[in-house]
């Protein structure tokens, strides 16, 4: 394994990661580019369990900052903190090793009866966000390994009960975009809503910007800013699920609890 601390990597190759559940084989995506600064340092992942039904969100970056949600039907729990940088430089240098990752090259996988974890994953690749869809065992067992200790560092963080929320954001594709578009176009509502009016609520600019991470609502006027900005607009949806067409495409967004 290459021993070279994290701060000396290029920064061009540190990756973002983002992990859900998968029903067949693995797919590949890419998406616009993105800023290759401070954001491209973290990454993030959601690991949903077949067997089990739980769903695991963690967030870690190079100098060790994390955060995780667990959620299942009955409770969310939210924990922040700060893990070794150790271990947050090797996950990444596995990240950067993966050739499952670096190739977009996906390998076809049987799930009808695999019971284990099953990942979605976004990296940031050459500074273009990109997305593979693929089983844990699929990764080796060094990705595993890295990936099991920051998860298990991770595990011993304070409860954060603070948060008012999380919001994100889930990319429209194929039949789910038609069908939004038609929708929308038949009640007149099919224009596009500028990048430059959505950065007016920041938390919104960032989720559409980084698919599939959780952004934080700190405080209750967080989560009205997003809310007003729903009925302002007349969005598609509820107060906790809505409809985004934008410049940069349309959007599934969500406000999730950081606590039940």
């Amino acid at each position: 394994m290459n021993n070279r601390p994290a701060s000396t990597l290029p920064a061009r190759i540190l990756p973002a990661l983002c992990l859900f559940i998968v029903l067949a084989g693995g797919t590949a995506h890419a998406f616009r580019p993105y800023s290759k600064g401070a954001e491209a340092r973290a990454c993030w992942m959601t690991v949903s369990s077949i067997k089990t039904g739980q769903e695991y969100y963690m967030e870690v970056a190079a100098d060790g900052a994390v955060l995780t949600r667990i959620g299942t039907g009955k409770a969310v729990v939210t924990r922040r903190g700060r893990i070794q940088t150790r271990l947050a430089g090797d996950f990444f240098r596995e990240i950067e090793n993966s050739e499952l990752i670096t190739s977009q090259v996906t390998r076809d996988s049987k799930m009808i009866f695999y019971k284990g974890e099953v990942l979605k994953i976004s990296a940031y690749i050459s500074g273009e966000l990109k997305r593979i869809d693929a089983p844990l065992n699929n990764f080796g067992e060094a990705f595993s390994h890295a990936f099991g200790e920051v998860k298990k560092a991770a595990s011993k963080l304070a409860v954060d009960k603070n948060l008012k929320g999380f919001l994100t954001a889930e990319p429209l594709e194929g039949a789910a975009l038609e069908e939004f578009q038609a929708r929308a176009s038949k009640d007149g509502k099919a224009g596009n809503i500028e990048t430059y009016e959505i950065q007016k609520t920041p938390a919104l600019l960032k989720a559409i910007k980084q698919p599939y991470r959780l952004i934080p609502l700190g405080t209750g006027a967080d989560l009205k800013e997003i809310q007003d900005f729903i009925s302002a607009r007349g969005l598609y949806g509820l107060r906790n699920l809505f409809y985004l067409p934008s410049t940069r495409g349309a959007f599934k967004c969500q406000i999730l609890e950081a606590v039940k």
